[in-house]
């Protein structure tokens, strides 16, 4: 993204724009592959049947449909709250400066699991008082990020959260879907709710 300051977001998807030059170009799909993602046949069948969507070069000029910035809260919650509520602030701010016309969606993964194994390499495992961690984080997602509905000014278009355990310690990791913690049904910051307005703005801004 390209405004007062350029932000590498973790996911743009943009527009074709035509004419556009022949390239090879990745796909989305193959990106599973690259980046060592773990499929099930199921997964990949439909990953594959999705539209196709290619990798912009560096020399395309395209005009900016979604900017999503994904964060993770994975351990030390409390101590994390004020950076993270900062960076998530910032991101979708500088995102509709660069393209005012985009989508901008916050996407944010907290973790749930009593403990954590630190990534450092010294194997120090972190202990946290659930659910009452994960809940201050997902709380503070859902009220204290402006959503653009709710604002005149500024705010993000969709705002989501998906709730896991994760020990970072080689044990499988999991949607954590107790109602303690993660969002309900009807709560906007639910990933199905989530998807479901980016795809509700999506059409009504770019289905031409």
């Amino acid at each position: 993204m390209v405004g007062p300051i350029n932000k590498t977001l973790d996911l743009v998807i943009t527009v074709l724009q035509p004419p556009r030059k022949a390239l090879r170009r990745r796909s989305f799909a193959e990106l599973s592959t690259a980046l060592g993602v773990v499929l099930s046949e199921e997964d990949r069948s439909n990953l594959i049947a999705l539209p196709t969507l290619e990798e912009d070069n560096k020399s395309d000029v395209s005009e900016v449909a979604v900017a999503l910035e994904a964060k993770a809260c994975m351990t030390e919650h409390v101590k994390s709250l004020p950076r993270l509520h900062a960076e998530i602030l910032a991101t979708g701010y500088l995102a509709k400066k660069a393209s005012p016309h985009c989508i901008t969606v916050s996407y944010s993964l907290v973790n749930c699991a009593s403990t954590f194994v630190t990534p450092s390499g010294k194997t120090k495992v972190n202990r946290h008082n659930q659910p009452e961690d994960a809940r201050r984080v997902v709380d503070m997602i859902a009220q204290a990020v402006p959503i653009k509905a709710d604002s005149r000014d500024y705010g993000y278009d969709v705002v989501g959260v998906t709730t896991i355990e994760c020990q970072n310690n080689g044990s499988q990791v999991r949607v954590f879907d107790d109602p303690q913690v993660a969002p309900g049904l009807n709560e906007r910051t639910r990933y199905e709710r989530m998807i479901r307005n980016l795809c509700s703005e999506f059409r009504g801004r770019f289905a031409r």
